[in-house]
C-alpha cells in the first residue's frame, strides 16, 4: 500500500505508475491523479507541433505552407479529403528523412505498400493499364 502525494488516498501499488526514481519503484502520484493532471495540461496544437518537429523536422507553419502550396490537396491524387484523422500525412524519405509532400491517407498507405519504390509503382501502373482499372472498361 502507498499514499498518493496529490490526493492523499492510500492505494495498492498497482494504482501507481512504475518509476525507477520513486520509492518502491513507483511514482509518488497515483494513476488517477497523474491522468487527471496530464489531461488538464494537454494542448492538442502544441502536441501536434511537437510531433511534427520531432518526427519530420518541420514546424506547424511549415506544414500549413506546404498544404497551401498543394492547394489543400493530396500531392498524388488531388483529393481534398485527407482521410484517417482528418489531416494530410507528411510523406518523407525513410532513408534520408527528407519531407517530400503531404498525402491523403490512401496514397500514403499505397506507396508504403509499394515500398516507396518507383519501379514497383511503374509495374503496378503497367499492370492496371494492361488489365483494366477502376472507371475504365477493359479493352478501351
Amino acid at each position: 500500500m502507498k499514499i498518493c502525494t496529490k490526493c492523499g488516498m492510500e492505494k495498492e501499488l498497482s494504482g501507481f505508475y512504475r518509476s525507477k526514481y520513486g520509492p518502491q519503484g513507483r511514482s509518488s502520484e497515483c494513476k488517477s491523479c497523474t491522468n487527471a493532471r496530464q489531461k488538464a495540461n494537454y494542448d492538442p496544437i502544441k502536441s501536434r507541433a511537437k510531433n511534427l518537429q520531432n518526427r519530420f523536422g518541420i514546424s506547424l507553419e511549415d506544414y500549413d505552407q506546404m498544404l497551401e502550396k498543394q492547394n489543400n490537396q493530396c500531392s498524388i491524387c488531388g483529393t481534398d479529403t485527407p482521410g484517417n484523422k482528418g489531416r494530410f500525412v507528411v510523406d518523407h524519405n525513410h532513408d534520408t528523412g527528407e519531407v517530400r509532400g503531404l498525402l491523403c491517407w490512401s496514397c500514403n498507405v499505397g506507396i508504403g505498400h509499394l515500398q516507396d519504390n518507383p519501379s514497383i509503382l511503374l509495374s503496378a501502373f503497367n499492370y492496371l493499364s494492361t488489365n483494366g482499372h477502376y472507371g475504365t472498361p477493359k479493352g478501351e
